[in-house]
């Protein structure tokens, strides 16, 4: 209801725009308007058509117009004066959108970037992606087992194609069907509690997003005890993440990844090419904003030092000067 309010009657309450986040409402419409306006250095067109009607796009061309210094966004239409043209759409992708992906492309201009191509989306989901990761020297959970696993091997067995799906922890008891199984790792420390690491990649440049900490081995935000959005990584975690980069051809994902407790070492568990944007509202709500914002850029918005040492939109913006490979 305060972000519904917020965003109708922000002069009626006294409340600082710069506090009132993407919603529903008057203020939004508003910049909105503004935003079909906008002619930058660089344009980025959004393709988000999976699921039908798209998902988070919309969310995330509007950050791009309120923040970014260098670049404008559009969603699903003037790709034919695109420099960038980003596919971000729900992945696995059909054969079917994949195809209308493609047919779109074509309509954009000789020379247009491509983030995230079509023909690459797909590439974590792949039967052999694991192995193929673990053959380039990125550490992941083992995900191939024999007989002599059965009822010794602690695995969880992921949900294949889904996101968001349960997951069970168990011994290995061989195949199970629409299940993929992969070795526990514990990345409990000394004070008994589990940590999962999320970073983002951003064609080259590796950005620290946030830290969960949970007594649950399943790691994840209904389950967090608390979060924290500045953490050091370490070398070899970040050169993990450009080589997951360039082994599955992608430009833009967030990475999610745990420290095994026996020694430290990363091993990298999840990967998302369309991860969920939108900074959880118990967050926003805690320092005084309201509406929706997106995830990155919260330690400065809140006073917090950033984890890269950089503010997010500058690191974004660099990255996308690099790729449009266009001269400031």
């Amino acid at each position: 209801m305060q972000d519904i309010m917020a965003q109708w009657l922000w002069f009626v309450f006294n409340i600082e725009k710069e506090r009132i986040g993407y919603d529903k409402g008057l203020l939004t419409w508003l910049r909105l308007r503004k935003h079909r306006k906008l002619r930058r250095h660089i344009h980025i067109c959004l393709l988000d058509v999976y699921p039908k009607g798209g998902k988070f796009g919309r969310f995330m061309a509007f950050w791009i117009n309120e923040r970014s210094r260098v670049c404008s966004a559009s969603l699903n239409e003037r790709i034919e004066e695109a420099d960038i043209v980003w596919i971000y759409s729900q992945d696995p992708l059909p054969s079917d959108v994949k195809e209308e992906l493609l047919n779109t492309i074509k309509r954009s201009r000789e020379g247009t970037k491509v983030i995230n191509h079509p023909d690459f989306y797909n590439s974590y989901h792949s039967e052999h992606t694991f192995r193929a990761l673990a053959e380039a020297g990125v550490n992941v959970p083992r995900s191939e087992f024999t007989e002599e696993d059965i009822n010794k091997t602690l695995v969880v067995y992921k949900t294949v194609g889904r996101h968001s799906a349960p997951k069970n922890l168990s011994l290995f008891r061989g195949s199970i069907e629409s299940f993929q199984p992969f070795e526990f790792i514990d990345s409990r420390d000394s004070d008994g509690l589990y940590r999962k690491y999320r970073a983002l990649y951003i064609n080259g440049i590796v950005y620290p997003d946030y830290l969960l900490f949970s007594s649950q081995w399943n790691v994840c935000w209904s389950l967090k005890n608390h979060a924290d959005f500045t953490f050091e990584m370490t070398p070899v975690e970040i050169e993990s993440i450009h080589i997951v980069a360039k082994k599955l051809n992608l430009q833009f994902f967030s990475i999610d990844y745990i420290r095994r407790n026996s020694d430290g070492h990363p091993v990298f568990t999840d990967i998302n090419v369309y991860p969920m944007p939108i900074a959880y509202a118990e967050i926003i709500h805690q320092y005084g904003y309201y509406g929706r914002w997106y995830e990155c850029g919260n330690p400065l918005r809140f006073g917090m030092p950033e984890s890269s040492g950089r503010p997010f939109w500058e690191i974004f913006d660099n990255a996308m000067v690099s790729f449009a490979n266009k001269k400031m």
